[in-house]
């Protein structure tokens, strides 16, 4: 993973955060409409990055009711949930 992607992550869950979620765990979020404004390209490493780093810190998990959405969209681009592990990380920095 590149270095900038826990910084990237930081950053994307930031705008999530008030743009989206504002502090609420358990919030419904969809990190592609918060990329651009986190300078993150949605379909390129960076972002994908970004959001895995989300996923594997436990700050985002998977939204369960779209799990049986249609195949066929690039991964980034599904809504997750907000979790109490993201609410410390945006405390934390």
């Amino acid at each position: 993973m590149r270095t900038c992607a826990r910084n990237d992550a930081v950053r994307l869950l930031r705008v999530i955060n008030m743009t989206q979620s504002h502090g609420s765990v358990g919030a419904r979020v969809v990190p592609v409409e918060a990329a651009r404004e986190a300078w993150l390209e949605p379909e390129t490493d960076r972002y994908d990055e970004a959001l895995w780093y989300l996923l594997w810190q436990g700050a985002l998990a998977a939204d369960v009711d779209m799990l049986a959405a249609p195949v066929g969209r690039p991964f980034g681009y599904s809504s997750y949930i907000l979790t109490s592990a993201a609410v410390r990380m945006l405390e934390e920095q």
